[in-house]
């Protein structure tokens, strides 16, 4: 039988292999298992990310897998033309800071296993570090450049801290849903918003208190969904307040709360601590965000920006009164 057009070809039946030069060598040769290791962190990393929805990560790993994938070739005996890692390295320095800036600092040893999908990325880890060693290992062979070492200990990490950025993450939808479903009862969305021109007179009226206690403000509605309708700079508002302003509204709408409300709830020990790492950042966990109502139901949200929380939650209170 002729075996050209199959996957089989018998030819390692002895326990044998070939090197990218075609030397023959023992399939537990140094070579073989370090690639052997690569290959099955290269397909756990596509299990992650199969389990993924978010696009960015996603890309992430993708650019991780096809590195991996041109290693495996240099190790097998390739050379190694251009090695152009420098980017590489820098990238995943990079995205290794941003994931580390998206959750807690961790004080105690980390317990794998509390999300599915971060004990799926903290496996991952492991095999890179079995990886790692084997690759230490074959540089004593046959040195291959140094910066695939710095590489592989650095996709270690990224692994690290994407297992606890997921982990917290998933942890805090879920305290989310939790809390979202003991307070439902309060409010029924309806089909009804807040147009332009309401929004309009609702910032005016604002704006006007705004004046009277002698305070710059940002005001900022949003409709039901979230998306801004009306933003209105008082002359010398702070620059930050606008997008801040901005999120509080998001904040109440997306969450059906103040962001005075959501304050409490997202202290330490509370039950949505940390929610503010969520979203983007845009979740505001201080006073001067509010929900519009009409008859109970949900119409659109105000934000207020520019005085201090207590400042802000008043002005915002006095706007869903004038609804």
């Amino acid at each position: 039988m002729k075996n050209s057009n199959h996957v089989f070809t018998k030819g390692g039946d002895g326990g044998y292999t070939r090197l990218y030069d075609g030397t023959s060598v023992d399939k537990d040769n140094i070579f073989i298992d370090t690639n052997g290791n690569f290959d099955e962190l290269t397909s756990y990393i596509g299990l992650v990310k199969a389990g993924l929805d978010d696009a960015i990560i996603i890309e992430q790993i993708e650019k991780i897998q096809n590195r991996l994938i041109a290693l495996m070739g240099i190790i097998a005996g390739l050379e190694d033309r251009e090695v152009g890692l420098a980017e590489e390295l820098y990238l995943l320095e990079k995205w290794i800071v941003e994931y580390e800036g998206r959750y807690p600092k961790q004080k105690k040893f980390i317990l794998p296993g509390k999300t599915g999908l971060s004990a799926q990325i903290d496996v991952a880890r492991t095999i890179c570090r079995r990886a790692e060693r084997g690759l230490v290992k074959s540089y004593r062979e046959r040195p291959l450049h140094k910066d695939y070492l710095k590489y592989v200990n650095r996709l270690s990490d990224y692994l690290y801290v994407l297992a606890r950025y997921q982990e917290f993450n998933q942890v805090i939808m879920e305290k989310v849903k939790d809390v979202l479903g003991s307070i439902s009862s309060k409010v029924r969305v309806s089909e009804k918003g807040i147009n332009l021109e309401q929004a309009k007179e609702l910032i005016e009226r604002v704006q006007g208190r705004a004046k009277e206690i002698g305070l710059n403000v940002v005001i900022a509605v949003v409709n039901k969904e979230g998306n801004p309708i009306a933003v209105n700079v008082m002359d010398d508002a702070y620059i930050a307040s606008y997008d801040i302003a901005l999120n509080k509204a998001f904040t109440s709408v997306s969450l059906k709360m103040s962001t005075q409300e959501l304050s409490k709830l997202a202290q330490p020990n509370g039950p949505l601590y940390g929610i503010q790492d969520t979203n983007n950042g845009r979740i505001v966990i201080f006073g001067g965000g509010t929900l519009l109502l009409h008859d109970g139901e949900i119409i659109g949200g105000l934000g207020v920006s520019g005085g201090s929380a207590e400042e802000d939650t008043m002005l915002a209170d006095y706007g869903a009164s004038v609804i």
